[in-house]
């Protein structure tokens, strides 16, 4: 994927600052029982989360609004069979939900579309039963989106009897990423798969709450039954609504922003070229890429759970891996817990929020919050074994009588049920069937290194070289790293005398370094990316409960698979190191650590094109290096002067972070910078 989402002809325009914070909640029976009563009321909870949604310009158009439910099969099989086609077994029976381009405004591609569907289909073996076209009613749309409604088409399938239902689900899964390949190749951007399952199916659309069961007409019919049904309404605060984009996705629906969306998107596509599957073989490639490109954070979380789930991990324990709970401080974590924690945390890096998130396989469905907690999920339990859960309470008028229990999710918790065995998973429940999993702390003990622990070891205790300056070398090598006058007296000065940062006044008039008049630092030229719109300040010391600064350093081990040797990591308090902690990983000799410094400078006389050869240089020299089995670099300008100038840090990490991803070799290495 691109790193900008930008639009030649919307120059200023950048998908990657969309941000949401949208009504969403599931209504649950927890017996298990299909009914219509359970999808009528969440149309009902729907409708009363209008409130969290927006309209278009025109007054009519909402920005979008969906239900995510169990397949209601019957519905379907009396389809079937008034078109005189006969399924024996329903549980054979899989769902496609499409939207296809415009039939009216672009054939072209609609015939295309279809073509590329129905040859992937029958190239993979999976029967296709007939193309069903929903009963819809556009007469409900506003202006806008009627404009851009594409044409709304379902297909009918079922299992070849060679496969199990486990294998056909998975065959469902490939088709549908090869699907997508393929349209993407073929440039069609406006044909989407809303769902492709044997257990669920999506309605959703550009439309308000109210008008999603007048819109598609199967959503009013009694024999439409689901023992659960997600919902969602969506509000884009800085977006340009559309069909595909409107919730819930294929298996989740959320409320809020992942944060960190474009570093989850980066280190996905990294893990790419290292990934396998005892699944898969060699049909992995098949399903890359793994992040569709255009989607929303929430689509891009979504291909992501949905590549977990379907090599070999449940839906709870995906979840529990990219939404983790802030579990280093949290006493109420039992050992074994922790473990679970710390032995993911080097697969895979936290998808942070605010993020309140519904989601559903057709079995389990339930709700999590992220580790911050900053979007809303409360609960009622009724007498009837109805779970309500929803962005707000009271979606769903209840009697008190009939109330069971009412709570909320905490930051970092999760709750679920499980219809087929007809129980409520509770937060410790989870996270507690998630631990006996593995021996994740057998492994840990046996495998995972702590820099703190290290430390203490004499054959690890080396001083560090000391280097003195008198004033007019000081002076030098400070010119050389770019420190300014300012830096040294208003910065630097009040920290080493006071020992805490200093105070400023709120506001900031210095001009962006792209206009300044002044030589700045390369670093002076990137802000820091944080969603300001909804989220209050971060203070990792005053917020310990939630927050780390806690990291890892080694190669990572497949990201779908799970083995002792994923515990063999270097782990870190803090990702600011002392001297004599920089030495000690130096000395390090230990199985699955070996560490090279890759030497940041270059001939100052040269000009810039000396600085873009040793780049190249630089870049080569990374490759080589994991070649011979290197795990941890040190990109080090210890040595620059004033003839040998150092490359900018930010720009040699940049340059040999980049290539490695190219070249699918990011995974194998950590890099370590000292610079300046």
């Amino acid at each position: 994927m691109n790193n900008s989402d930008t639009d030649p002809a919307y120059p200023l325009y950048d998908a990657r600052w969309e941000h949401d914070a949208c009504g969403i909640g599931f209504v649950a029976q927890i017996s298990g029982v299909a009914s219509y009563s359970v999808v009528s009321t969440a149309l009902v909870a729907l409708t009363h989360l209008t409130h969290r949604g927006a309209q278009d310009a025109d007054a009519q158009t909402g920005d979008g609004a969906g239900l995510l439910t169990q397949i209601p099969k019957t519905l379907f099989r009396d389809e079937l069979l008034a078109r005189n086609i006969t399924v024996t077994e329903l549980d054979d029976l899989a769902v496609g939900m499409l939207f296809l381009p415009s039939s009216s405004r672009m054939p072209t591609e609609y015939v295309e579309s279809r073509s590329i569907i129905t040859e992937t289909l029958d190239e993979l073996g999976l029967p296709l039963l007939c193309w069903r076209d929903p009963p819809i009613n556009t007469s409900v749309l506003g202006t806008q989106g009627l404009a851009t409604a594409p044409t709304i088409a379902q297909i009918l399938l079922k299992r070849p009897e060679a496969l199990t239902l486990e294998q056909y689900e998975l065959s469902l899964y490939q088709a549908q990423r090869m699907i997508e390949r393929r349209l993407l190749e073929a440039e069609i951007k406006d044909c989407y798969i809303a769902s492709l399952s044997l257990h669920t199916i999506v309605y959703k659309g550009q439309l308000a709450p109210g008008d999603l069961a007048h819109f598609y007409l199967d959503l009013a019919n009694p024999r439409y039954t689901s023992a659960f049904a997600l919902f969602h309404q969506r509000y884009s605060t800085n977006t340009f609504p559309s069909w595909a984009l409107a919730q819930p996705m294929r298996l989740l629906a959320h409320n809020g922003e992942i944060n960190t969306i474009q570093g989850n998107r980066h280190w996905m596509q990294a893990r790419e070229s290292a990934m396998f599957s005892p699944l898969w073989g060699s049909k992995l490639q098949e399903l890359l890429p793994i992040i569709q490109p255009g989607g929303s954070d929430s689509a891009q979380m979504d291909n992501v759970l949905e590549l977990l789930t379907h090599s070999g991990r449940d839906l709870l324990h995906s979840m529990q891996m990219l939404i983790p709970p802030a579990w280093e401080q949290d006493a109420a974590l039992h050992g074994v817990q922790q473990a679970w924690c710390e032995y993911h945390a080097g697969l895979v890096e936290p998808w942070d929020g605010p993020a309140a998130l519904v989601f559903s396989d057709g079995r389990i469905v339930g709700a999590a919050l992220d580790r911050n907690g900053l979007r809303p999920a409360r609960y009622t339990l009724t007498s009837q074994g109805l779970l309500i859960l929803a962005s707000e309470a009271g979606v769903i008028p209840t009697d008190a009588h009939d109330v069971v229990e009412r709570g909320r999710l905490g930051p970092g918790e999760i709750i679920a049920v499980d219809t087929k065995f007809g129980v409520l998973l509770r937060d410790f429940e989870v996270k507690a069937a998630l631990a006996q999993r593995q021996p994740y702390q057998q492994w840990l003990d046996r495998y995972l290194l702590r820099l703190a622990h290290l430390e203490h070891l004499p054959q690890l205790q080396v001083s560090p070289p000391v280097e003195e300056y008198d004033a007019a070398k000081l002076f030098a090598q400070q010119q050389l790293f770019g420190y300014t006058h300012e830096d040294i007296e208003m910065v630097l000065r009040p920290m080493l005398q006071e020992n805490k940062e200093p105070i400023w006044s709120m506001g900031d008039d210095t001009p962006l370094a792209a206009l300044s008049c002044q030589s700045r630092s390369l670093a002076d030229y990137f802000h820091q990316r944080f969603a300001q719109v909804t989220n209050p300040p971060i203070d990792p010391l005053r917020e310990r409960s939630m927050m780390s600064l806690d990291c890892y350093l080694g190669r990572r081990q497949n990201f779908l698979t799970e083995t002792p040797l994923h515990a063999q990591l270097l782990h870190l308090e803090t990702p600011l190191l002392t001297e004599s902690q920089l030495e000690t990983i130096r000395n390090l000799k230990a199985n699955g650590f070996r560490l090279r410094t890759l030497h940041a400078t270059f001939e100052a006389a040269g000009g810039p094109k000396a600085m873009e050869a040793a780049l190249d240089s630089l870049e080569n020299e990374a490759i080589s290096a994991i070649a011979d089995g290197i795990s941890l670099f040190i990109i080090s300008d210890r040595s620059a002067s004033l003839t040998q100038a150092p490359i900018p840090m930010l720009l040699a990490v940049g340059a040999i972070h980049q290539t490695l991803i190219r070249r699918g070799l990011r995974t194998y290495v950590s890099l370590i910078c000292e610079t300046a």
